[in-house]
């Protein structure tokens, strides 16, 4: 599923190209709109010139001209692609903005988990109210982290899934943002010293960059949004294969449903 160095990704390559018109909206699956009027989209965003791209978490913004931006949430299987031709849409399109140039903007989603919606600016501080923190914004700090985390007796590895806390951090980056940072997944995140919270800043900042790096780098050889087992994971889904730090066998247990994944060398409890 896409996380957010895929989100990432997209926005990046978005804002590469020249800002258009969306000429017309064409909604090619029902219910794709979540909880908004499908007419809603089309009479808003419709003859509208794009001003810019954006993301928050894991969803890729569209900001227009009159004010309002169309937020696409990626879900289990959705991305964004620009078509040079609007005629030859991906397969699995399930809305489409066309655009004055002959091109579109393509929201391909197999699965169908994702959701396109249109909001007011003035509203999207409500829209995102539950989310946390950005982790790869400047303003992310050691301190902010400390922040979120404070006071919590939660272990340390489901506490970083909450999107509530910090976005973006998928099961996959948080763990590797753990064994970069040396800290056992099952600690409480009230128990971490100021030490260790600089430690996971360091990791959850790290991780998070060179997985967006390496989405680039393997889409230039002509993979496309891969999964963790094409990046370079030190810990994820590595379960019996040695730690490439200790050498010691990688361990998986099951947190909050979840599996983890560990070295229990380098991250002691």
């Amino acid at each position: 599923m896409p996380e957010l160095p895929e989100a990432e990704y997209m926005v990046r390559r978005l804002r590469e190209l020249p800002l258009g018109v969306i000429r017309k909206v064409e909604i090619l699956r029902p219910g794709m709109t979540g909880d908004q009027p499908a007419k809603m989209l089309p009479r808003l965003a419709a003859k509208q010139p794009i001003v810019g791209f954006n993301r928050r978490a894991k969803s890729v913004l569209i900001e227009l001209a009159n004010q309002h931006t169309i937020r696409i949430r990626l879900g289990m299987s959705g991305h964004v692609y620009h078509v040079a031709d609007a005629r030859d849409l991906p397969k699995y399109t399930r809305i489409a903005l066309v655009l004055d140039q002959g091109g579109a903007l393509a929201f391909e989603d197999a699965r169908t988990f994702g959701d396109v919606t249109i909001h007011p600016n003035a509203s999207l501080p409500e829209v995102f109210a539950d989310l946390g923190p950005e982790p790869l914004d400047p303003a992310f700090s050691p301190t902010l982290l400390a922040e979120v985390l404070k006071a919590s007796r939660a272990p340390i590895k489901p506490l970083l899934l909450d999107q509530s806390r910090v976005v973006g951090l998928g099961n996959i980056w948080a763990a590797e943002a753990l064994w970069h940072s040396r800290i056992h997944p099952s600690t409480p995140a009230r128990d971490l010293s100021a030490k260790q919270l600089k430690a996971l800043h360091r990791g959850i900042v790290s991780v998070l960059t060179k997985a967006v790096e390496n989405t680039f780098r393997a889409t230039e050889t002509g993979a496309d949004f891969p999964e963790a087992d094409l990046l370079a994971v030190a810990v994820y889904q590595r379960d019996g294969q040695p730690c490439r730090r200790c050498r010691l066998a990688i361990e998986r247990f099951v947190q909050a449903g979840r599996s983890t994944f560990f070295c229990p060398a380098c991250q002691l409890l």
